[in-house]
This record gives C-alpha cells, structure tokens and sequence, in this order.
C-alpha cells in the first residue's frame, strides 16, 4: 500500500487541530502529531514484513502467541490502516472518521511494540 507523506500530513493535520488533543507521547523522538502517525503506521508495515520472512523462513516454532499478538496489532491499527487506504484511494473523510483514526494511533503503536518484543525472540545474535 503506497504512503503518499504530504497527503497523509495534509489530511491528517486537520484531525489534529479539530480534536484539540493531538499530542505525541510523553518520550516520543517526534516533534508533531501527523510524524508520530506517520511513523506508527511505518512501524507496523515493517513489523510485518518481518513477520512474513520469518514465517517464509520457517524461524517461527510455536506461533500461536505471535499470532494472537498480531491479530491485536490488526484490530488496534485498525483505523489508521483503513485512513491510509483511503488516502491512497484519494477519497474524502469527514472529520469524525479522522478523530477516531487519531484515537487509536497510541493503542496501535502499544501493540505494535508488544508484537516487536515477542519478535525479538526469534532474533539471530
């Protein structure tokens, strides 16, 4: 799915600014909301290129754990996938599918970095 970085930002800012609560994260490296979206969004699509190699691969044994935790990933990052589709797609979105999108960025990105450190397992020294 191709990210397209000034319409992600252009369209996303709006939600930032119509919510009032678009804040990054105590501890967060990014200066703005719409970057720290952006990079969440950019995590998860590694994280599963990784997974996919690792199971292409066969380096995972007992995936029932992975699999759970990957599921979780999916259902928090719901929103902020369905965005960026649609932002691709080029299609409208009103401001209250933006809010909810902004919603769940923070819970996407927990469980993004709750799959990342069962992954970390399976890493070669």
């Amino acid at each position: 799915m191709p990210f397209s970085r000034p319409l992600f930002l252009f369209n996303l800012l709006p939600v930032c600014l119509l919510a009032g609560c678009a804040t990054v994260p105590a501890g967060s490296l990014h200066d703005n909301f719409a970057d720290y979206a952006e990079s969440v969004f950019r995590h998860q699509n590694a994280l599963i290129s990784r997974l996919m190699m690792l199971n292409d691969n066969d380096e995972l044994s007992d995936t029932d754990l992975l699999d759970k935790a990957e599921e979780r990933m999916h259902d928090a990052c719901h929103w902020l996938n369905e965005y960026a589709e649609r932002e691709s797609d080029g299609d409208s979105m009103s401001w209250r599918f933006k809010a909810k999108v902004q919603d769940s960025i923070e819970p996407c990105d927990r469980r993004i970095q709750e799959l990342e450190t069962l992954l970390g397992q399976y890493d070669k020294p």
